[in-house]
């Protein structure tokens, strides 16, 4: 027993004299998304001949992260997104269905807390409107929807998740990430569209006032991550140099 207690006592010692201080570290990766997207109107909310349908979209991209120390940084998202809403309305005695579909690039900066195999990340995004398009049974020939709709808009996102996976320099992490537009989706065209705004200028409904329509999403999202290295020094050493893991 007293061998083994010494044998720890120096695997220890030489441990801790090769520890080292790390002051910054980065990792890249590759990043999937699904889960439910929409559109936010109070007006459509408000309209009782009007139903929301659940609706799910996708993404993909890459991340950089760049931290200070060993749990906060800043992450870096470009992201391909697809989305899309769907609605029913009745209007004159008769359901039509309605479909939006919005195509995105998205780019996020986003402060992230990274410790325990646990992360929790907040920030704003800001999405590129790439294409729009409907499907309208109301109004089926019009389909190329883009130029109603703004060319960009501002989100806020809230994310956590956690490690699925480690192994050497390479993790697998799942999340759950929460994105709420804060500026309105419809171009000042698809605000003076008649006989009413769009998302749905095809509404039996004639709105007292314009209302607002915020894009909102809730999805799963999977990171596969490389760590590239990190800036420290040894314990033994006064400089600090730069490290590949």
């Amino acid at each position: 027993m007293k061998n083994i207690f010494l044998i720890f006592i120096f695997l220890w010692t030489i441990s801790a004299s090769n520890a080292q201080k790390v002051y910054a570290w980065m990792d890249a990766g590759v990043k999937v998304g699904y889960g439910l997207t929409g559109m936010i109107n109070s007006n459509l909310f408000d309209d009782k001949l009007y139903e929301h349908h659940l609706s799910t979209g996708a993404g993909i991209g890459a991340k950089l992260g760049l931290y200070i120390g060993l749990y906060n940084g800043i992450t870096v998202d470009f992201m391909l997104s697809n989305s899309k809403q769907k609605f029913d309305f009745l209007r004159d005695a008769k359901t039509y269905y309605h479909t939006i579909k919005w195509k995105t690039y998205d780019l996020a900066v986003l402060y992230r807390n990274q410790k325990n195999g646990v992360y929790v990340e907040l920030g704003p995004q800001f999405s590129f409107v790439n294409k729009v398009t409907q499907q309208d049974d109301y109004n089926p020939q019009l389909t190329d929807v883009k130029k109603y709709y703004a060319k960009n808009y501002i989100s806020g996102i809230f994310g956590v998740g956690g490690y699925l996976l480690n192994y050497e320099n390479f993790t697998t992490m799942l999340g759950i990430r929460l994105g709420y537009g804060f500026t309105d989706m419809i171009s000042d065209e698809g605000k003076n569209f008649t006989p009413n705004a769009f998302p749905n200028p095809s509404a039996a409904e004639h709105y007292g006032s314009y209302k607002k329509t915020n894009p909102a999403f809730v999805q799963l999202n999977m990171e596969f991550n490389f760590a590239l290295g990190y800036y420290g020094r040894s314990s033994c050493s006064k400089r600090a140099t730069l490290f590949s893991f």
